[in-house]
């Protein structure tokens, strides 16, 4: 049977490389760093912190305080003093980026790194998370001998490795990081769910993008696996037209993206009516 093998030390490494130069190719923005990076400690003035600044994820989510200074700078890099509003965008960012690149890897070449706070850094990128660093990895393999695709077409296996990703992303990593959120800003729990589980499905949409409708019941899998936190907040919409489909998620809350410069509202904004999104949803799928 098909399971998970856990891997460390250089074996790990090189798998992990491999795994992402492989990701790197098909969705060029999902790039990250394995190895020790040079990370700003908490305290530093967060003025300071450009573009190619690190952080430790360990240090953002057991230090609420040194968080909640990292939101303010980067909610100011994005054009906001509302620490509400930069908190949301932050954690779904975050969220996201921590997201499609575990389940990127899982699904291009049956590996998922080990995502705990402390085996990752962090980099901000233009007041976002932009880049992670697997700073000493280890990983879990399928122990299959064909393609990823094959093996998650098991569900005992795919629910293993879902079970894994929500085991080691959404328990070990994101709670932490929104439980210290919470403590520093005063912002609703469901609201930063929301966000995750909007990262999530996007993570699931961009991979079914690149590998085909196989995806898509990992998609809805992942959701009727995940905790409570993570149930009610959004649905896939599956919409198919000759010759085209498309997948998409609709969220119950709003992440307030529209209330930065621009005022844009991302396309599954739960303040858009029903109508107005499917509207824009056939749109997509016209034949150009």
């Amino acid at each position: 049977m098909t399971g998970l093998t856990p891997i460390s030390g250089p074996e790990a490494a090189n798998a992990l490389a491999e795994s992402l130069a492989q990701v790197g190719e098909l969705v060029p923005y999902l790039k990250a760093d394995i190895g020790a990076v040079n990370w700003v400690r908490p305290g530093t003035g967060v003025e300071t912190m450009g573009d190619e600044t690190w952080l430790s994820c360990q240090d953002l989510t057991t230090d609420s305080d040194w968080l909640g200074k990292v939101i303010e700078g980067t909610g100011r890099a994005i054009g906001t003093d509302d620490q509400v509003v930069a908190a949301s965008l932050f954690v779904q960012g975050y969220s996201y980026r921590l997201l499609a690149l575990a389940l990127a890897s899982l699904t291009v070449t049956g590996v998922v790194p080990e995502s705990s706070p402390g085996s990752l850094a962090v980099r901000l990128g233009r007041g976002r998370a932009s880049k992670i660093s697997y700073l000493n990895p280890k990983v879990f393999r399928l122990t299959n001998g064909g393609s990823p695709g094959q093996a998650l077409s098991d569900g005992h296996t795919a629910d293993k490795a879902l079970s894994l990703l929500l085991t080691q992303v959404i328990e070990g990593h994101l709670r932490p990081l929104i439980a210290a959120t919470r403590m520093y800003i005063q912002i609703g729990q469901r609201l930063l769910w929301g966000n995750v589980a909007a990262s999530a499905s996007t993570a699931f949409r961009t991979m079914e993008g690149c590998l085909g409708p196989w995806v898509e019941p990992l998609g809805l899998r992942f959701f009727e696996l995940a905790p409570p936190d993570l149930q009610g907040l959004g649905s896939f919409l599956l919409i198919e037209r000759p010759g085209r489909r498309g997948w998409f998620w609709e969220r119950t809350n709003c992440c307030l993206f529209y209330q930065i410069e621009g005022k844009a509202k991302c396309a599954d904004c739960s303040l858009t009516s029903d109508a107005d999104r499917r509207q824009a949803y056939m749109r997509s799928l016209t034949v150009s």
